[in-house]
């Protein structure tokens, strides 16, 4: 076994040290049958397992969210801030009897049926619907948002 060149070990470090990707979760609500001038795609859900097309425009994204948490239950908490509030409370009242399809880096980790309006602007996600460092990663990028608002104030 020969020894690792040094400028293998400082890429290794330099990656290691790098930023971490951005974690994508988008809130989509499902596209009503025959709905004339609206771009949808293509979704398939595990359970039950069905393809549906959802709006190709989230009705909330990671950029309206104002924390993430898990609770001991492992429920993930995703609390949205006030325009998120808003999206989230139209898209629910006006979507009722649709999916609501909850896609985190690609994958689809939810996908209730609307069945009540959801006023309180937060969504509690299954157990390990989101892993701990994509929660990381969120609640990171919101408070780096937070204190750059700070600075040009």
């Amino acid at each position: 076994m020969g020894r690792i060149p040094s400028w293998i070990l400082g890429l290794i470090l330099w990656i290691g040290a790098a930023e971490k990707p951005p974690v994508l979760l988008r809130v989509h609500l499902q596209a009503p049958e025959g709905a004339k001038g609206t771009v949808t795609v293509p979704v398939t859900l595990l359970n039950p397992p069905e393809t549906i097309a959802i709006r190709n425009i989230p009705e909330v994204s990671e950029k309206d969210i104002q924390s993430v948490r898990s609770m001991a239950d492992g429920t993930v908490v995703v609390e949205f801030d006030d325009f998120g509030k808003t999206k989230l409370e139209v898209a629910t009242n006006t979507g009722r009897g649709l999916i609501l399809v909850v896609i985190v880096n690609g994958r689809v980790v939810y996908a209730p049926r609307i069945d009540t309006n959801l006023t309180r602007g937060a969504l509690a996600l299954p157990a390990g619907s989101i892993f701990p460092l994509e929660i990381e990663a969120l609640n990171d990028a919101r408070n780096k948002e937070r204190a750059q608002k700070l600075k040009e104030m």
